[in-house]
């Protein structure tokens, strides 16, 4: 009988070690970009960006605007075929509207990214140092649900493409 609980205790006291060994972690990244002084300095920055981008739009529209004003103003006056160039006139600066927004929200988001990589490889250094130092196995993000840090470890992917007869 006592070696039997012995053998328990055993068992349970080695599962407890073992389990022991992974030390798991969370961090939610949002919170953490939203308190970083480069992360507030990134908007500052897109928000002027775009506030360009914006102006250059207006501009843009404003000649169109106008275009269009004096051409229902001046179009009982003109000839056919200066209507036509009219319209065809319109039609190009409605053109370069549209591609203009595109382009610009191309841009806008490029310049995003180009801002936020830095900010992104200075947290996941960070969170890869800290993890390192306090010895964490995994370390989960808890606004995504990713894991940002893992130590090496098994691949079991053999495994389950065995199971499954792969």
């Amino acid at each position: 009988m006592k070696k039997t609980l012995l053998i328990i205790c055993l068992g349970i006291a080695t599962l407890f070690a073992a389990e022991a060994q992974n030390k798991l972690g969370y961090i939610n990244s949002n919170e953490l970009l939203s308190i970083m002084p480069q992360s507030i300095e990134m908007q500052t920055e897109l928000q002027s960006y775009a506030k360009g981008l914006e102006s250059s739009l207006a501009a843009m529209q404003a000649e169109g605007e106008k275009k269009l004003a004096d051409y229902q103003q001046n179009e009982a006056t003109m000839s056919e075929l200066v209507k036509q160039d009219k319209i065809r006139e319109l039609e190009s600066i409605q053109q370069r509207i549209l591609e203009f927004q595109q382009n610009a929200q191309e841009s806008l988001a490029a310049k995003e990214q180009e801002l936020i990589t830095p900010i992104l490889d200075k947290a996941r250094k960070a969170i890869e140092d800290v993890a390192k130092e306090e010895n964490f196995t995994y370390i989960f993000d808890a606004s995504t649900g990713n894991i940002l840090y893992a130590e090496k470890s098994e691949n079991i992917l053999p495994l389950v493409k065995a199971k499954l007869g792969l």
